[in-house]
């Protein structure tokens, strides 16, 4: 079909890409430093923008938000035996978890939390094992403070060094901390975290609005800056090639954590009309 000649229509679009999504079975391949917006072939559950770089046949863009997507799961494996978590009492896992009864009631326990599970490909030697609800956690706090995102159009930067905690995603899950369970010293592993809280009034809106002319590449950058880590091996911080205190080490373990890092450019979105 074709297009009307010096005609637009103005949408709102947002474009979204992928730092990470991964069931956490397979060693990641994130880097201390990535660049987002650059590869095309990624699949729906990546990106929204097929082609990795320009705007499709010369369209152009008004960026006026930033947003950054975290999501951060221990696994669940789907089994149906009874399993004798700490204290010797038995208890039936159903569709990939397993309930515990304590005086506060139910509780979900993820199966990092009490070290139940053989994982083939773990190597314990450089800290691969499954992880609980504290590594998870631990995957939350690095996020927002280690990774800084760099943001603009063409060759330069609008947005230069931010922390994730700067872009609330503005949607998502309800916060929600673990409840432990003290009486058996382990947490529950069902635990609902975000960036921000979860209402679109909490979205950052930036100041300036970035331009993004036709044939203009999106530019964004993920950088990790992990916490200085001298005497990391002394304290226990580090297990063979694993240091704790790196976020990348961290994303990129084999402990069976599903792992979602995503940044949206959310604004007005100017097309051709057919």
């Amino acid at each position: 079909m074709a297009k009307l000649t010096n005609v637009r229509e103005r949408v709102h679009q947002p474009f979204r890409d992928t730092l990470l999504r991964t069931s956490g079975f397979y060693a990641g391949s994130v880097q201390d430093r990535t660049d987002l917006f650059t590869q095309a072939g990624k699949t729906d559950a990546e990106t929204n923008l097929k082609n990795g770089s320009t705007l499709p046949s010369d369209q152009s863009m008004v960026i006026l938000a930033v947003r950054v997507f975290v999501w951060y799961r221990p696994s669940q494996q789907r089994a149906s035996q009874i399993v004798t978590p700490v204290g010797g009492v038995s208890y039936p896992r159903v569709n990939g978890d397993y309930r515990m009864a304590d005086s506060t009631g139910i509780v979900f326990i993820g199966f990092g939390d009490v070290g139940m599970y053989n994982v083939a490909q773990a190597a314990l030697a450089n800290g691969q094992a499954p992880g609980n609800a504290a590594d998870v956690l631990r995957l939350y706090w690095q996020t927002e403070e280690q990774l800084l995102w760099s943001v603009g159009a063409g060759d330069k930067f609008s947005i230069s060094s931010m922390p994730t905690a700067y872009f609330p995603y503005g949607g998502g899950l309800h916060g929600q901390g673990p409840r432990f369970a003290a009486s058996r010293g382990v947490s529950p592993g069902l635990i609902m975290l975000n960036n921000g809280s979860p209402d679109h009034r909490s979205v950052w809106r930036i100041a300036r609005a970035i331009i993004v002319p036709p044939r203009q590449n999106l530019k964004v950058t993920a950088q990790v800056s992990a916490l200085p880590s001298a005497n990391a091996a002394t304290f226990g911080a580090a297990q063979g090639s694993r240091n704790m205190l790196s976020l990348t080490d961290n994303l990129n373990a084999v402990d069976l954590v599903n792992k979602h890092c995503s940044l949206t450019l959310d604004g007005l979105f100017s097309r051709d009309v057919q």
